[in-house]
């Protein structure tokens, strides 16, 4: 179980970083084609782009950690039985 959590720590903190790259890439895109963004600029743009990217974070470590954490116990789910077991259920082999 420690290392399901571990892991699922270490799978967040990868979630938290793409998002953020992907967060950073997006703003940084739209910026590219806001005509009010440029020379002249008081520096509102900068700091959206800091914002987004920084606010993109904790939804990534999230993410990441609990859809780990899905994926690991989905794994460890105790397996169906068959047809065949099914079929022959309370006769002797």
């Amino acid at each position: 179980m420690v290392r399901i959590v571990l892991r699922a720590i270490w799978v967040g903190c990868l979630g938290m970083l793409l998002a953020m790259l992907a967060a950073f890439a997006i703003v940084v895109a739209v910026l590219l084609f806001d005509p009010k963004c440029g020379p002249g600029d008081s520096g509102g743009c900068a700091m959206g782009l800091v914002t987004v990217t920084l606010g993109a974070a904790l939804p990534g470590f999230i993410i990441g950690s609990v859809g780990y954490f899905a994926l690991a116990f989905w794994r460890r789910r105790p397996t169906l039985p068959t047809i065949r077991q099914l079929r022959n259920w309370g006769r002797e082999d």
